[in-house]
């Protein structure tokens, strides 16, 4: 049987991720295999394991509060379980859409009378979800920026990526205001060309009339974040460099972390495979020149381990849901 386009296109991202990661891998490895011969210190890979399933409940509330700030039935269990669903397929399976695709899937099918307003919720939740990332980046670096931070002033590159940050971040803002701008009558065109289009808008204004559902899960965003920073920063000492100096202290992880978890969630590779690891090798050699690559690869390689152990429960949470899939199962190389 011939192979669909998108199994093939699956084929390749994994191919390219794959390769990416073997050559970021391969140009450190010296470096690597130095620091992988000492010691671990397995209390720090157990405080980056437990930091990132707080950090993922976390997301995994923000997605109940958006469903339940639209009145549709749900309970925190099957967020929870929804959630482990998609992140299994997002750490496993091609693309950056996967899990978030499953999710919308399952939830739209409890929701029969409101798919288009289920789905948008997903929509929304991968939506703050960068938000918050960027928000988080444009904060930190532009109150570091402001006072004089040397990390920040002796960086052009820094600098420019702080500066698209706050641009960004506006951005959200003005487009979230602008919602209650927009006419009444733009809700009937699009019911007009299509029910799900109109149902996705009245999802929107909805949300846009709820500010403190919205703030709320801005701070659980800002929360997971911190979470998700502090989790690097672990991992990075869980094979820690024979120099200390190596490793970036905490205040120089909060201003680079981000911009490398951006990174990440934008490149469309299954769960940001290799180019997550080149970003954050990159982003430690801005901070310690070319000798701090290998520590923030390493503490990225320690990250992503961690990472597959939460996908491997959410493999269980698969299995349980597993019945529920075949349509979806079907579709899904097509789509990512």
């Amino acid at each position: 049987m011939k192979p669909s386009a998108g199994l093939i296109k699956g084929a390749v991202k994994y191919l390219v991720a794959v390769a990416l990661l073997a050559l970021v891998v391969g140009l450190n490895w010296t470096k690597l295999k130095d620091l992988f011969s000492r010691d671990p210190q397995p209390i720090y890979f157990a405080a980056t394991l437990l930091l990132m399933l707080v950090v993922i409940s976390l997301q995994y509330f923000r997605w109940y509060l958006l469903v339940r700030a639209l009145d549709l039935p749900f309970t925190v269990f099957y967020a929870l379980r929804l959630g482990l669903v998609g992140t299994f397929y997002n750490t496993f399976l091609p693309g950056a859409i996967g899990g978030d695709f499953v999710k919308a899937y399952l939830i739209a099918k409890g929701q029969p009378a409101r798919r288009a307003a289920a789905v948008s919720t997903v929509i929304a939740d991968r939506l703050l979800g960068l938000f918050g990332l960027i928000l988080y980046a444009a904060v930190v670096g532009g109150v570091c920026w402001a006072n004089g931070d040397e990390r920040i002033e002796a960086k052009f590159s820094l600098k420019a990526i702080v500066t698209v940050c706050i641009v960004l971040a506006s951005c959200f803002v003005v487009g979230y205001g602008v919602l209650n701008l927009l006419p009444a009558s733009l809700g009937e065109r699009l019911r007009r060309l299509s029910g799900a289009l109109g149902e996705m808008w009245d999802a929107a204004r909805r949300y846009r009339e709820r500010p403190g559902t919205i703030l709320t899960c801005v701070g659980v965003s800002w929360l997971a974040h911190t979470g998700l920073i502090y989790a690097f920063h672990t991992a990075v000492q869980a094979f820690p460099p024979a120099d200390p100096a190596l490793i970036a202290t905490l205040p120089e992880t909060f201003i680079i972390a981000p911009l490398g978890f951006i990174a990440q969630a934008l490149i469309p590779l299954p769960g940001g495979l290799g180019a997550a690891e080149l970003t954050f090798g990159g982003l430690y050699e801005l901070l310690r020149g070319k000798e701090g690559e290998a520590v923030g690869l390493a503490g990225r390689l320690t990250l992503r381990v961690a990472e597959w152990v939460i996908g491997l429960v959410g493999y269980v949470a698969y299995l349980r849901t597993k019945s529920e899939l075949p349509t979806v199962i079907a579709i899904l190389p097509e789509v990512v």
